[in-house]
């Protein structure tokens, strides 16, 4: 039946979209094991990019019945760093949001300048992180509780990665959990005071 065909295709459409992302993930591991990882960085509004990650992530908060809380001002300084790299960063770190949020729960991406960064927040309130498991959070292939009991498809990658592409970047990056709440926080350089002007 057609119901049946569409079932079948989004079971394919699923499992091909998992299986890329595990080859891109250790493709990229594998440059960061071999020490060829680079990244080429240049001045860039982070603006437009945040605002793109912000319309995508509302629709899905609204086919989940989640809400999506966006707190980035217009007035956002420019940046030192690699826009496609940091919006894998966004992606990974909201994908894991919101899929450890039950409905009903609120995913917060915030966002300002503060002394010579720009300090971005990815918020939850999901499942949360226990405690024995926040100091390995960004190891190379440790999964939590929560993602064995949760998510049997991922390699343990995301985060292990999403810490090297920050680091490539000069910037910092860390994880709290408790009270109801999970939040990453990381750092990008802002642009030097000249090419911020100019740009």
């Amino acid at each position: 039946t057609e119901e049946q065909r569409q079932q079948i295709y989004d079971v394919v459409l699923r499992e091909t979209m998992r299986l890329s992302r595990l080859v891109n993930d250790m493709l990229e591991l594998s440059r960061l094991q071999g020490g060829t990882a680079s990244l080429s960085r240049s001045v860039f509004a982070p603006l437009p990019l945040f605002n793109l990650i912000h319309e995508t992530y509302s629709a899905y908060a609204e086919d989940y019945q989640q809400t999506f809380v966006y707190d980035v001002p217009e007035d956002l300084p420019s940046v030192w760093g690699n826009p496609d790299r940091t919006q894998q960063v966004l992606i990974v770190l909201l994908d894991n949001a919101f899929k450890y949020t039950p409905e009903g729960g609120v995913v917060t991406l915030s966002a300002c300048a503060e002394g010579d960064v720009v300090r971005v927040r990815v918020r939850d309130t999901g499942v949360g992180i226990p405690a024995a498991d926040l100091p390995h959070v960004f190891d190379r292939f440790y999964k939590t509780d929560r993602s064995r009991s949760m998510d049997k498809t991922g390699a343990g990658l995301g985060l292990y990665i999403v810490k090297n592409i920050i680091n490539l970047h000069g910037g910092e990056i860390s994880v709290r959990s408790g009270g109801g709440e999970t939040e990453f926080e990381f750092t990008l350089p802002l642009a030097p005071e000249q090419n911020r002007q100019n740009n």
